[in-house]
């Protein structure tokens, strides 16, 4: 299993941050191409990925299947959690079949769906039914808030239920793992006596990244993308395996 990570929102990232990413051990790079408007942009940020020796995950909207650049094969995801838009999944499915008789060589996923929770399951149910078996499945997964990385989504008794789910959703296709990852600030849940406050340190996080992809693995999905490589200027969630000012957190030693 690739051990990827979130990295690009619609710009370049530069060579010495790449370097970095790649001693640390990551395999795959999730880039956001949605923001770019420019194909002459698309391809050099395509192109970034590559020239580091990293495989892009590119996130596109429809309509820019026809930038892909002449490269070789490139994973291709279409839009990001439409599952919670108002399209519908026979819309969705006709996007993912546009895009997939475009896509010429480039390997076409679909979904990118927001949680592995009953109704999303069902939602994406629908759009498999809709397009062709070779077309590969990314979710996402985040845990209930408060809870740590072995408690499942509400519906589920286990993780392991979770999966089993999925797989059958899925059936024979690919799929892998487009977003997962915990953030550290505070959190509640319950109220009055019942109330509990919960706050991941660094090393808490770091021990359920090591968790999750050993987890992925073994439940089969050809990839893992960790969410994300870093943390904003005010940012009151801090998903990031580095903070603003450049230090790389415990997280960012678990690709390896």
């Amino acid at each position: 299993m690739d051990k990827g990570l979130q990295v690009g929102f619609g710009a370049p990232i530069g060579a010495d941050t790449y370097t970095a990413l790649r001693d640390l051990g990551v395999q795959m790079v999730r880039l956001d191409m949605q923001p770019v408007t420019d194909t002459a942009l698309f391809e050099a940020i395509t192109r970034e990925a590559l020239v580091a020796g990293l495989r892009p995950l590119l996130i596109i909207r429809p309509e820019q299947v026809s930038w892909l650049p002449d490269m070789p094969t490139l994973d291709v995801e279409v839009l990001n959690e439409p599952d919670l838009t108002r399209i519908s999944p026979e819309a969705y499915a006709d996007q993912v079949n546009a895009v997939y008789t475009l896509a010429g060589r480039h390997r076409v996923w679909a979904g990118s769906l927001s949680n592995l929770i009953p109704k999303r399951l069902a939602w994406l149910a629908r759009v498999l039914a809709l397009v062709p078996p070779d077309v590969g499945v990314t979710v996402h997964r985040y845990p209930r808030k408060t809870y740590g990385p072995e408690a499942p989504q509400e519906g589920f008794r286990s993780r392991f239920a979770e999966v089993s789910r999925l797989r059958e959703v899925v059936g024979a296709r690919p799929w892998g793992v487009s977003e997962v990852g915990y953030h550290e600030a505070s959190e509640t849940r319950g109220w009055w006596f019942w109330k509990k406050h919960v706050q991941w340190s660094e090393m808490q996080i770091a021990s359920f990244a090591r968790w999750e992809f050993a987890f992925w693995a073994n439940a089969g999905a050809q990839f893992a993308v960790w969410y994300q490589i870093g943390d904003g200027p005010v940012d009151p969630y801090r998903y990031g395996i580095r903070t603003f000012d450049g230090r790389w957190k415990p997280v960012s030693e678990t690709f390896r």
